[in-house]
C-alpha cells in the first residue's frame, strides 16, 4: 500500500492523485487501481478544472494525471490539456500527461509548461499504473536528456508556427478563403463556382497566395497550412 506524502511529511494520509480525463473507462479504471494501491485517487471532471486550479495552494497537492485530449467543455470550447499544465503547477500539483493520439506538439508544450513526463495510452495498463505510482513516489519518470529533447521540439514547433503565421499574414481575406477551400480538397473550378467568379480570377488568386507563402505548388501550400493546429471550432485535436 502506498501512502506517499513527500509534500507533507507530517501527514500520514494517502497521497492524492487526481485524474483529469474525459474517457470514463480509462479514468475510472485508473482511479480504482490507484485506490487499491492505497492512494487518495479521484477523477476530476473537465468542467471543474478551472475551480480546482483557482483554489489556494496547499501542502496536500499531489499528482495530476492529465489527458491532453479533453474534448469540449460545457460551453462548447475545446480544451487541450497542455493549456492546463501551468495552472496546475502554480497550484503545486505535479503533472503527468497521457494521450490517446500522436500529439507531439501538444506533448512538447505540456513538458515546456512543467509536466514531469508523458505517456501514450497505447502502453499497457500495468505500465501506465506503474509509471503513475513511480511519479507519485517522487522518482523521475523522464530522463534529463528526454526532457531536453522535448524542450527543443517545443522551440522548433514555436518557430514553425511563427514563420507560418508570418507568411499567412501576407494573404488577403479572399486568398485565405481560397487556401482554406484548397485545403478542404476543392479544385479551382469548384472554388470559382463557390465565389461566383471566373476561372482566371481564381487562378490569379492561387498564383498570388503561392508566391506569398513561398511555395511552388498547391500541394505545398496545403501541406504548409496544415502544420498549424486548426481553429478549435473546426477541429478536435485527438480523440
Amino acid at each position: 500500500m502506498h501512502q506517499l506524502v513527500e509534500d507533507d511529511p507530517a501527514s500520514n494520509q494517502p497521497y492524492p492523485v487526481r485524474i483529469i480525463d474525459d474517457h470514463e473507462l480509462f479514468s475510472t479504471t485508473l482511479t480504482m487501481a490507484l485506490r487499491n494501491e492505497g492512494f487518495d485517487a479521484r477523477t476530476l471532471p473537465v468542467d471543474d478544472v478551472a475551480d480546482f486550479v483557482s483554489r489556494p495552494a496547499t501542502a496536500r497537492a499531489g499528482l495530476v494525471v492529465l489527458d491532453l485530449d479533453l474534448n469540449r467543455d460545457a460551453d462548447g470550447r475545446y480544451v487541450h490539456g497542455a493549456d492546463l499544465v501551468g495552472g496546475l503547477r502554480a497550484a503545486r500539483w505535479k503533472v503527468l500527461v497521457v494521450s490517446g493520439s500522436a500529439d507531439e506538439p501538444g506533448t512538447a508544450s505540456a513538458i515546456a509548461a512543467g509536466a514531469i513526463g508523458a505517456l501514450p495510452k497505447s502502453r499497457s495498463f500495468a505500465e501506465l499504473l506503474g509509471t503513475v505510482i513511480t511519479a507519485a513516489g517522487g522518482t523521475p519518470v523522464m530522463s534529463a536528456a528526454d526532457h531536453h529533447q522535448w524542450l527543443e521540439r517545443h522551440r522548433h514547433y514555436q518557430e514553425q508556427e511563427r514563420e507560418l503565421s508570418r507568411r499567412l499574414a501576407r494573404l488577403s481575406h479572399r486568398e485565405r478563403d481560397v487556401l482554406e477551400l484548397l485545403a478542404a480538397g476543392m479544385r479551382a473550378a469548384a472554388i470559382a463556382e463557390h465565389f461566383v467568379v471566373s476561372m482566371p480570377t481564381v487562378r490569379t488568386q492561387i498564383r498570388s497566395l503561392l508566391t506569398k507563402l513561398e511555395v511552388s505548388s498547391q500541394l505545398e501550400a496545403v501541406a504548409l497550412v496544415r502544420q498549424l493546429p486548426e481553429p478549435p471550432e473546426r477541429s478536435k485535436r485527438g480523440s
